[in-house]
């Protein structure tokens, strides 16, 4: 059974387990303050415990970030509406409490025992770079704080931000203090805390994102300058991609991907082990890096499989061609793939596929035959997600247990790719090593060298690509977006090579869904039995289950009128502002109270004036 350390259980334990120093010499609980707490290492995980809580992110939120590969039904996010502005963007004080924990923990750790002191520094640093990482991505420049701002530090208060450079080299090297100072593994729940490869992996994740940033936006009005010198570091976007390699190198060959099949998910005897990974109730340690736990006896769980229900939440055909055919070649080397059916679509295919989509042969966990497609409540355009779906006890609101890995070594071994593609450094050694790596799990062909005619397919999806390895760089994008699929990462990824336009409806067409060649009666999964109907107007007679009558028109439509692939939001009408959409804006209240020290985002109009 799982264990987890509620803030509460700490306390307790911080009055009954031994410490870096003698129980009877502690002062009252009631006169706890930073003279006397911040002693011992119970008092010092006991504060530690709510970085944990309140920093990484939930899986909720990871698994159910709307992009180009994977959309809800019931709405979407407002960067793909164009409906952000200055007054509902995120800027809270419970944001910034958090950082202020970190720094007053950093500030008063004075426990007796070095080596104790030094963990807790290093889980200090570990999340201030975390907090700021989730900043910089949002909000671009942001003021650098590494100690306590007090109500009276009024200079403090009223900061104007600090280059996003300068921010990123500080997190950069905040991880270098947390890899130097944290265990290679706790004691105890090691996948559950913050380690040597949590930092590497954090940092491998934030230099990647800073150099691609700095390369794809360089001399906008989002990085005017890409070479910047600060505390005598040059700084440029190879610089970043170089600290990413360097980071991600660190981890390459010390871990191994999961490849436990003992849930027998796949049919035919197929090693389902992808699939498998993302269902464990508890996470594995070998290619975890660090996991967010959750438990039912303690009332810790998430949502993603009620959610996932409940919003019909369906991947894109733009997704799903980013799959190769089971022999190492892309899907448009087979003859009509455009107009490919439903079944037809899924054969011969990379196997993760359909361990990640509900495909012909689907059987849910705990199943004992073919699961049919459901596009009344699980999915709207037929490629339901099926990654994370667990057995059907989870299938109620915010019942699900399994582990949610928020590192893992697959992106580490991702990250050094695209690095050193990025730098145009690649081999067929780094291949090896990586991509080959996440291949071989799924008995998918390895890549034999290092590509350098570019894929047309890749190349339109991602036509801002670029560098002397951008072949390269295409074919690592595509085992990114397939092999990281709903993990929290897929927005980001866009903004940062400068893709961002891909997140909006309109761009794509709509979401677009599985192919329909003409309305009528379908069998979608090659059984015999007739599953779907498509149809407009009056409804006709049909032996399709009632859950697969899908009506064409208002918010479902299909991409040719009587014809095409499925689609949802093709009414969106949002235009993509290149030279504005990158940032969100800084909040009009927070500018007004700092008196514009704050200075606003590029393109977003506060109305905000100050007369000097």
């Amino acid at each position: 059974m799982k264990k987890i350390f509620t803030f509460i259980s700490i306390l307790a334990a911080a009055f009954t387990l031994s410490s870096c120093e003698d129980f009877l010499t502690k002062a009252p609980e009631t006169y706890l303050s930073p003279d006397t707490f911040f002693s011992t290492s119970e008092e010092l995980d006991m504060w530690a415990n709510k970085f944990y809580t309140d920093l990484l992110p939930a899986a909720d939120d990871l698994a159910e970030l709307n992009a180009d590969d994977q959309v809800s039904a019931s709405s979407l996010t407002a960067i793909q509406k164009g409906t952000r502005t200055p007054t509902s963007t995120p800027w809270s004080l419970d944001m910034w409490k958090a950082l202020r924990r970190v720094n007053y923990m950093l500030e008063n750790n004075k426990c007796p025992d070095e080596s104790t002191k030094k963990m807790y520094d290093g889980v200090c640093y570990f999340f201030r770079a975390w907090f700021y990482y989730q900043r910089v991505r949002v909000f671009g420049d942001i003021p650098w704080y590494d100690h306590v701002v007090g109500s009276a530090d009024s200079l403090d208060l009223k900061k104007p931000r600090d280059p996003r450079g300068y921010v990123m080299l500080k997190a950069i090297q905040d991880l270098d203090k947390a890899y130097e100072l944290l265990p290679a593994k706790w004691s105890s729940d090691a996948v559950y805390h913050v380690s040597k490869d949590a930092a590497l992996a954090l940092k491998s994740r934030i230099a990647l994102f800073e150099g691609t940033f700095r390369k794809y936006h360089a001399g906008t009005e989002y990085v005017p300058n890409d070479t910047e010198t600060y505390e005598g570091v040059t700084i440029s976007s190879e610089w970043f991609l170089r600290q990413a390699a360097d980071a991600a190198g660190k981890m390459l060959g010390t871990r191994k991907l999961y490849t436990g099949n003992t849930l027998k998910l796949a049919p035919k005897a197929v090693n389902a082990s992808y699939r498998e990974y993302f269902v464990l109730e508890d996470a594995e340690t070998d290619e975890t890096i660090l996991a967010r736990r959750y438990n039912v006896d303690l009332l810790i769980r998430h949502g993603i499989q009620f959610d996932f229900a409940n919003q019909r939440r369906s991947a894109s055909a733009r997704f799903v061609n980013h799959y190769l055919q089971s022999d190492g070649t892309p899907i448009q080397e087979r003859s009509g793939w455009e107009t490919l059916s439903y079944y037809d679509v899924f054969q011969n295919r990379d196997p993760r596929m359909a361990q990640t989509l509900h495909g012909p042969s689907y059987v849910a966990v705990g199943g004992n035959g073919h699961e049919m497609l459901d596009f009344s409540k699980r999915t709207f355009n037929g490629y339901r997600i099926i990654k994370f779906i667990s057995d059907d006890t989870h299938e109620t609101a915010t019942t699900s247990t399994t582990d949610f890995p928020l590192f893992r070594y697959a992106e580490v071994l991702l990250n050094y790719a695209e690095a050193k593609a990025e730098l145009g450094e690649l081999t067929a050694d780094d291949i090896d090593k990586t991509i080959n790596v996440i291949r071989a799990r799924v008995g998918m062909p390895k890549m034999t060298a290092v590509p350098t005619v570019e894929d047309p397919l890749m190349a339109q999806y991602y036509p801002n690509a670029k560098g002397a390895q951008k072949a390269a760089i295409l074919e690592v994008r595509r085992e990114r977006t397939v092999e990281l699929f709903c993990e929290g990462l897929r927005q980001w990824d866009l903004l940062r090579w400068g893709e961002g336009k891909w997140l909006t409806p309109k761009a794509n067409g709509g979401i677009k869904g599985i192919y329909i060649p003409a309305l009528g009666e379908y069998d979608l999964d090659g059984d015999g039995t007739i599953d779907a109907l498509f149809y407009t107007g009056t409804k006709p007679k049909t032996t399709a289950p009632s859950a697969n009558h899908v009506q064409i028109g208002g918010s479902v439509t299909l991409s040719e009128g009587d014809k095409g692939y499925l689609t949802y939001y093709a009414a969106e009408d949002y235009d993509w502002v290149e030279t504005r959409d990158y940032l969100w804006p800084v909040p009009a209240e927070q500018r007004t109270l700092t008196h514009g020290s704050l200075t606003q985002n590029p393109g977003w109009e506060d109305g905000v004036v100050f007369n000097n």
